[in-house]
C-alpha cells in the first residue's frame, strides 16, 4: 500500500512540473541524471569492493604486514662487545674494530656495520677526548719546515732563482729567498736566511734531491742551526 502511495505522489509531482514552463526539459534532464547514477554507481560500488578484497588479503598473506624481508643486524651480544671495545681502545678505528669482532664471533661484519653501531650506541667519554686537532697542530707548528727552489723570469727575461720556505703542519708561508744567476753554497745559505728572516729556526727541515742541497756549506749551515734535513723521496719535492 505505500509503494502505491509513493508511486502516486511521485506522478502528482511529475505532472506539476510538466504544467510549469519548461517543465518537459526539467523532468527528461532528471530522467537521463538517474539513468547515469544507474550506471554509474554500481561500477563505482564494485570497484570500491574489489579494491577493499585485495587490500585485505594483501594484509593477510605479505609478510610482516607488507614489510620488505631484510638482512638481520647484529646481536645485542655483538653490539655490546663494539661498544666496549671502542671504549677500552678509544683509538681504535671501525676497521680494525670489525677484524677483532671477526675473529672473537667468527663473523664477517663490514666496518660500514661497525660505524653505524658505533653511531647508535657509542656515547664516548668527554673527560678522554685527548688534545683538539687545532691545540694538536699548534704544538706541531715550526717542527717541520719545507723549502723548494725553482726558477722564473724576470720583466727583462733575465733567469732568477726563488727558494720559499712553507711550514708543513699549519701551511704557512715562512718567506722567499730570490736570487739573479746561478746558485752556489753560500748563495744557497744566504737565500734560506732571507726567506727566513726574522721567523726563528724550526727543529727539521723537508728539502728534495735537488744537487743544490747537497752542498757542504749548505748543510754545515743547518748543523750550526741545529736543524736536522730531510730528505723527500726521489724526483718528488719536500711539499
Amino acid at each position: 500500500m505505500k509503494d502505491v502511495i509513493y508511486l502516486l505522489l511521485h506522478l502528482l509531482t511529475t505532472l506539476a512540473k510538466l504544467i510549469q514552463p519548461g517543465g518537459s526539459r526539467a523532468v527528461i534532464a532528471e530522467n537521463l541524471l538517474l539513468k547515469q547514477q544507474l550506471i554509474i554507481r554500481p561500477a563505482t560500488l564494485l570497484s570500491f569492493h574489489n579494491a577493499l578484497m585485495k587490500r585485505k588479503y594483501r594484509l593477510l598473506y605479505s609478510p610482516r604486514g607488507g614489510r620488505k624481508p631484510g638482512p638481520k643486524g647484529p646481536s645485542k651480544d655483538v653490539i655490546k662487545a663494539i661498544e666496549e671495545m671502542k671504549q677500552r681502545n678509544p683509538r681504535y678505528g671501525c676497521p680494525r674494530i670489525a677484524q677483532q669482532i671477526n675473529l672473537a664471533f667468527g663473523l664477517d661484519l663490514d666496518k660500514d656495520i661497525v660505524r653505524r653501531v658505533l653511531s647508535v650506541h657509542y656515547k664516548p667519554d668527554p673527560s678522554n677526548r685527548g688534545p683538539s686537532w687545532l691545540t694538536t697542530v699548534g704544538h706541531a707548528k715550526d717542527s717541520l719546515w719545507s723549502v723548494d727552489l725553482f726558477g722564473c723570469q724576470s720583466i727583462l727575461l733575465k733567469s732568477h732563482r726563488v727558494m720559499v720556505a712553507m711550514d708543513q703542519y699549519t701551511r704557512r708561508i715562512i718567506g722567499f729567498g730570490v736570487h739573479a744567476g746561478n746558485v752556489d753554497g753560500p748563495t744557497l745559505c744566504r737565500m734560506f736566511n732571507d726567506a727566513t728572516s726574522g721567523q726563528g729556526w724550526p727543529t727539521h727541515i723537508s728539502s728534495d734531491n735537488d744537487p743544490l742541497f747537497q752542498y757542504h756549506r749548505w748543510k754545515a749551515n743547518l748543523r750550526v742551526l741545529e736543524v736536522e734535513d730531510i730528505k723527500s723521496l726521489p724526483f718528488q719535492s719536500g711539499w
